[in-house]
């Protein structure tokens, strides 16, 4: 059975409810309520990037219906179901949008702790002890499409972490492991889309010719500017990094945080 016709299998994102988006101060229900009504996005993080996403997912595992419906997933069903998730409206959420066949929307939601800067690891003044601690991952991991779409199928992800980290380990913290394609070039995080300093830049993998999701945050800093795809002979190889360097993590949740490596085996 492949995933298009296993009829478990979803496309997903993951998106940031954050109510200091739009309010300095705690929001209120009935500020909530008002945002609701009118389907407000801003409270959603990135959330026009994560329409686009869904849809281009949909699109490719099940090309019939999207060309048949057009967008699958609108913004309005889409900001419907997210704010129907949303449990204490003051709070951050993590909110798993997840889209089967048929275009129908069910959402998670778990409490994430707040951020006061999503872009606060392109800032200089990041030290180690208060970054995330990154790994390479002992084995390749053949590049397809569920490594090019975020879906249901976690597997390669979750194979990466249990080769590196302890048993147990929460996709909560602040651990990474990095993965590479058969060529041994870095395509991306378990978690998380990277981006690696260069010659006065910050570069990233290409989804397209290198590997990796086609992440939101991802996205938006490559059309703000803020960092750029690899070309052709600028894939970060494996063997090339080295203890101790930074990197910039990036998703939907955390925003653009930094990363620092360790080679070898876990250490706490």
């Amino acid at each position: 059975m492949t995933e298009s016709t296993d009829p478990n299998f979803c496309v997903t994102s993951a998106i940031r409810y954050d109510p200091s988006l739009v309010f300095s101060e705690p929001v209120s229900r009935e500020q909530f309520a008002a945002c609701k009504a009118s389907l407000d996005p801003r409270l959603f993080f990135l959330f026009p990037r994560h329409v686009f996403r869904l849809n281009a997912a949909h699109k490719y595992f099940w090309p019939e219906i999207s060309n048949e419906k057009g967008q699958v997933v609108t913004p309005e069903a889409l900001l419907l179901a997210l704010y129907r998730a949303v449990g204490e409206p003051d709070k951050c959420w993590r909110l798993r949008p997840q889209v089967n066949r048929d275009g129908r929307i069910k959402v998670e939601a778990n409490h994430v702790v707040p951020r006061c800067d999503l872009y606060s690891g392109l800032k200089d003044d990041t030290l180690p002890e208060t970054s995330w601690v990154v790994y390479l991952d002992s084995e390749r991991t053949p590049q397809t499409p569920i490594t090019m779409f975020k879906t249901s199928n976690r597997d390669p992800y979750t194979a990466a972490r249990e080769r590196v980290l302890p048993p147990g380990m929460p996709l909560s913290s602040t651990t990474e492991v990095l993965l590479f394609n058969e060529k041994d070039q870095v395509t991306e995080g378990s978690l998380t889309n990277v981006a690696f300093w260069r010659n006065g830049e910050w570069i990233t993998p290409s989804s397209d010719t290198i590997g990796g999701l086609r992440g939101a945050v991802k996205a938006e800093l490559l059309d703000r500017g803020l960092l750029r795809e690899m070309k052709d002979g600028e894939a970060v190889l494996k063997d090339s990094i080295r203890e101790g360097e930074k990197v910039l993590l990036l998703n939907g949740i955390q925003g653009v945080t930094c990363g620092y490596i360790r080679l070898g085996s876990y250490r706490d």
